[in-house]
């Protein structure tokens, strides 16, 4: 049979209360502590192992000698235990979490007195979420736009080839060697290579490279002065204006396969009116999703912007910290260093506050407008989804069966988040706009 919860006296106040967080005022009587007190030095002596005692024989006095402290620490923690979710309950108030105490005063023969904080969901009456207004952009393919997809296919493909001139042009490729000197002439340890290639054409190529080595030829000897940032990620560089003294060993430029049908087999296609085909199908396939994120972005962005509440704030704190996790993630496996990821993360603080407490209101909304409408994921939509999948792939049922056991509640989340954005761009107000599609330097 399960222990009854104990059950301690005690008075308590709300000294603030908020959509989705209270606070809340508690006291003990010094004659209810007194007794936790006397009751955690009994379990304290019958646990106790001290030198020249038998264990739970130690006389109470030296248990009060010598465990003042402990006692007084696990009859605080009983009487909060005790207390705290009974003072909740008398509010009507269920929390998210275990409370947070904020203050606490207690001195033995004292009233015992602390205050705590609670969190719990909000209670949301969600407004303006039929009839959206929604502006949708459709970008047809045109000659322009194929072309300039099946030259960067081409460039995709080039090969390197020594230069025809034999002089650096803006997008050449150069292999130099260089060593590098600090303001004072001084050679900065470890900074030096042999035979390193440079694309100039790159926008991650340092500007002092691309000026010094343009009109260069194989053979001379060029001085590249760059001025590093106070923050970038090598800190031997960084706040550091470095002279790259650079020799050119070699310059290639690149070369461009023709546009036919021997190109249009090499990746796969027939020929190359094939090839444009399937070009153009996966232009349309892309602005396809690109439409589809820019609609629901749209539709986000208006139930925010209409549905403004507090939201709990340890919720946020977590989804905060899930994003800086992932940034720094991300930067590591670029071969950032910590401090330059540590700087990043305190000077994207606010932006992550932001998006964080966006995407916890955002999931409020959403579940309660999927409750308000009476909107379900059924075992049904499950089995379809499974089908379909089963159907894209008849080669790996057991892969997908295994899939569909471990993988049921992510699905329908997934299928959740599909069927509420269904409903609500079903009664979405949609203008359409078609346009053609942009080319890259627009």
């Amino acid at each position: 049979m399960a222990q009854e919860a104990k059950k301690i006296d005690f008075k308590s106040a709300v000294a603030n209360k908020k959509l989705c967080s209270i606070t809340i005022d508690v006291e003990v009587s010094p004659e209810t502590a007194a007794k936790e007190i006397e009751s955690a030095y009994g379990l304290i002596q019958k646990q106790a192992k001290l030198d020249g005692f038998r264990q739970g024989k130690t006389p109470i006095e030296v248990i009060k000698e010598k465990f003042s402290k402990e006692a007084k620490d696990r009859a605080v923690e009983n009487i909060v235990k005790a207390t705290v979710f009974d003072a909740l309950s008398k509010e009507n108030f269920t929390p998210i979490d275990f409370p947070v105490v904020d203050e606490f005063d207690y001195e033995l023969g004292q009233v015992f007195k602390y205050r705590f904080t609670a969190e719990c969901h909000p209670v949301i009456e969600v407004k303006d979420y039929k009839e959206i207004p929604v502006k949708k952009e459709i970008f047809k393919v045109t000659e322009e736009s194929l072309t300039q997809s099946l030259d960067a296919l081409r460039d995709r493909n080039a090969k390197l080839a020594p230069s025809k001139t034999g002089v650096v042009k803006e997008d050449s490729f150069v292999s130099v060697d260089y060593d590098a000197f600090d303001k004072n002439g001084k050679a900065v340890e470890g900074i030096t290579a042999k035979n390193h290639l440079l694309d100039l054409g790159s926008q991650d190529t340092v500007k002092g490279f691309q000026k010094a080595l343009k009109g260069a030829k194989i053979g001379d000897e060029k001085d590249a002065k760059v001025e590093y940032p106070t923050d970038y990620p090598n800190k031997t560089l960084a706040g550091q204006t470095i002279t790259f003294k650079t020799k050119v060993i070699e310059i290639k430029e690149k070369e461009l396969p023709e546009l036919n049908d021997d190109f249009a087999k090499d990746l796969g296609a027939e020929n190359l009116e094939d090839l444009k085909k399937k070009v153009a199908e996966a232009i349309g396939s892309e602005e396809k999703r690109r439409q589809e994120m820019d609609v629901e972005k749209q539709v986000m962005d208006h139930l925010l912007s209409k549905n403004k509440f507090e939201v709990p704030k340890s919720l946020v704190d977590g989804q905060k910290q899930t994003l800086v996790e992932r940034m720094s993630n991300y930067m590591k496996e670029q071969g950032a260093p910590e401090e330059y990821i540590k700087k990043q993360a305190e000077l994207g603080d606010k932006k992550f506050e932001e998006e964080a407490e966006r995407t916890v209101r955002l999931s409020y909304i959403l579940n309660a407008i999927f409750a308000k409408e009476s909107l379900a994921v059924t075992d049904a939509d499950v089995d379809a989804e499974k089908k379909k999948m089963l159907e894209a792939n008849p080669q790996r049922e057991a892969a997908v069966n295994k899939y569909f056991d471990e993988k049921k509640d992510s699905i329908m989340i997934s299928l959740k988040e599909e069927k509420l954005f269904k409903f609500l761009l079903d009664s979405a107000k949609i203008s359409e706009e078609v346009k053609d599609m942009p080319l890259k330097k627009d």
